[in-house]
């Protein structure tokens, strides 16, 4: 099964994002999984221009000459597309923003309507199955909904107060929420279906309890830093 993987923080492999990615890539891998991987930061792709050239013009080819050239082969032809993003001013990063935007080439122009929603029917035959690793400073889940309002048909993998990562003991805590994630790397590329229980674990959800600690625990670093 090919995975395609792109991590969307410009912090690349220092940020706590590529810890996930990595974490799903493990799991994928050990099932035999043929794995891609790219920083978008390191790629030049420009933003989609809405000129509809790729509709009217040029079907199904944007005018653009950028590495989605050879980036937009790579998506038709994987089973399986992995995003990562960190959350930003309560959004996702403007580098996966241009990467989606850009997939617009695989879209006809036509309007249809399918189960009450009006869409754009597809021009490829098939687009790659979404999962979507986002992580965030604040403890609440709700900061991912901008994630889930973007990207309903994906995958969520949600860590709040990602930078627990960066401690061993926040590691530790988080253990049992990177098994799930390694598992659910394994089981998807192996063409098993998730169950719920095993969904519900790659989201996690702090008790106030723990909130109020990780709250602390950032101001008290954001003081010594402004000393």
């Amino acid at each position: 099964m090919k995975l395609l993987v792109f991590n969307a923080s410009p912090r690349k492999s220092s940020g706590t994002t590529d810890v996930l990615l990595e974490t799903f890539i493990e799991g994928a891998r050990s099932s035999g999984a043929d794995v891609e991987k790219h920083h978008i930061v390191d790629l030049e792709i420009n933003g989609c221009r809405g000129c509809f050239n790729c509709w009217w013009v040029t079907p199904g080819k944007c005018i653009q000459r950028d590495d989605m050239d050879k980036l937009l082969p790579a998506i038709s032809e994987a089973d399986l597309m992995l995003l990562g993003t960190p959350i930003y001013g309560r959004n996702v990063t403007h580098y996966l923003q241009k990467l989606l935007e850009r997939t617009f080439v695989f879209t006809l122009p036509e309007m249809v309507n399918r189960d009450g929603e009006t869409q754009h029917p597809g021009r490829v035959s098939r687009f790659p199955r979404m999962i979507l690793a986002a992580t965030c400073g604040f403890p609440d889940t709700s900061n991912f909904d901008i994630v889930r309002a973007l990207y309903p048909m994906a995958l969520p993998i949600f860590l709040p107060a990602a930078q627990l990562l960066l401690y061993e003991e926040g590691k530790k805590q988080l253990s049992g929420f990177l098994q799930a994630v390694r598992l659910a790397g394994q089981k998807i590329t192996a063409g098993e279906e998730l169950t719920r229980k095993m969904k519900d674990e790659l989201i996690v959800e702090y008790s106030d309890e723990m909130k109020k600690a990780i709250v602390e625990m950032h101001n008290r670093y954001s003081e010594s830093l402004s000393q």
